[in-house]
């Protein structure tokens, strides 16, 4: 038996050939399980529906969608209103009860703070005597008033920019 020079070339090329085609086969492999788990999630999706009622369902979820969406903008414009309400409101308070004349008793006079979240306000100071009952009120700035405080007023407004 006699080999060729052409013999000794083509053992070499057909290995190469062999090996290429078993890593043909195991991609091959591959994908078909690839393939089958997208088919079984498909046929899934699927169970009892056809093609226009699932076309119908996702008509529905888009219009539901929409609804929730235009939800969400009115409630966003909702708590925008509310926001704008509670910037107004008075969010901050300090009381302190006293009595403005010793022979009084009973502390029914005070001084009450006022303030809103950037500490502008007022503060009310209410006296009782005797004679009747004399209210007072004092602007706040920036948590400061430019008219002379008493102690009970300055107490209550301290009170009041403590408060978180």
């Amino acid at each position: 038996m006699k080999i060729l020079a052409t013999d000794v070339l083509m053992v070499p090329g057909t290995i190469i050939l062999l090996v290429f085609c078993i890593v043909l086969l195991i991609l091959l492999l591959m994908q078909n399980k690839k393939m089958a788990d997208v088919d079984k999630r498909l046929r899934r999706l699927m169970r009892g529906k056809t093609a226009s009622s699932l076309e119908s369902e996702i008509i529905h979820l888009f219009e539901a969608n929409d609804v929730l969406t235009e939800n969400a903008h009115d409630l966003q414009r909702r708590m925008d209103t509310q926001e704008q309400i509670i910037e107004t409101c008075f969010r901050k308070s300090g009381l302190v009860k006293y009595d403005a004349f010793n022979q009084m008793g009973g502390k029914l006079s005070f001084a009450l703070a006022l303030l809103k979240e950037d500490n502008n306000g007022i503060i009310l100071n209410s006296v009782h005597s005797p004679e009747g009952n004399y209210t007072y009120v004092k602007e706040v700035k920036e948590g400061r008033c430019d008219l002379e405080l008493s102690s009970e007023e300055e107490k209550a407004l301290n009170s009041a920019l403590s408060t978180r």
